[in-house]
């Protein structure tokens, strides 16, 4: 949301168009929970909290925003090109990463949430989107955003052993895991909609007044400011 804003800015929108009050983001995705996860399932997903394994992953999430991190993780990006990771650790979290990224969670978020903000800018820039390419956005973005995750998923298990691999493979597997996925996305989906949608609209809005900008009426005041230079020729009036 703060980089559309920024995009709604760069198109010469006023201010970013974020819902006045965030905590209604956290609010939305609370109640997503509560009517999604039953009591049972809450406790199953609370659980997979208790592995040490879960513990080190938050953790290192945690720091994933600091300047520091985001160049150790830039860092480690480049030495595994030139030195690749054993097979074993890398297969192990791609199964990690496509479990909990479920294919099938990914489509449906991305045709929620992305898919239509880009059919109404693209129909407000005069393009129809054909389904073919609808399609090949939902699935460009899915394969982004999983090789996004696996270099994630890389670097934050870089120091696990064999054995927590293969133990954090186990437990993204569980049952618990999989509601906790479903309700995460969904929640997100569902918070964030009313967000999403405001700010598209207010971007079809500044695209279509650019492209039907309004004409600004020669007035009383600045008639009188014309060159002292005449001409027969007509003035053209101001584009705003």
């Amino acid at each position: 949301i703060d980089n559309m804003g920024k995009v709604f800015a760069s198109k010469g929108g006023n201010g970013a168009p974020l819902m006045e009050d965030s905590q209604m983001i956290t609010i939305r995705f609370r109640e997503f929970i509560q009517r999604h996860l039953s009591e049972d399932e809450m406790d199953e997903v609370l659980a997979n909290y208790g592995h040490d394994v879960i513990r080190k992953i938050v953790r290192a999430e945690a720091l994933m925003g600091e300047a520091e991190t985001i160049e150790t993780y830039r860092q480690f990006l480049l030495q595994i090109k030139d030195s690749p990771l054993s097979s074993n650790r890398t297969e192990t979290v791609r199964k990690v990463v496509k479990q909990v990224y479920d294919e099938k969670i990914l489509a449906t978020f991305v045709k929620k949430m992305i898919v239509p903000m880009i059919k109404k800018l693209s129909e407000a820039s005069g393009k129809k989107m054909e389904e073919k390419a609808i399609d090949t956005i939902v699935k460009s973005s899915i394969k982004r955003m999983q090789e996004n995750n696996y270099d994630t998923m890389l670097f934050m298990t870089r120091d696990f052993s064999d054995e927590e691999l293969q133990e954090l493979e186990e437990i993204s597997a569980n049952s618990a895991t999989s509601h906790e996925t479903q309700a995460v996305f969904g929640g997100i989906t569902y918070a964030m909609e009313e967000a999403m949608n405001s700010t598209t609209n207010q971007l079809v809005a500044v695209i279509k007044q650019k492209k039907h900008p309004r004409v600004k009426f020669p007035t009383e005041s600045n008639a009188t400011q014309s060159s002292p230079k005449k001409s027969s020729a007509p003035e053209k009036a101001p584009i705003r």
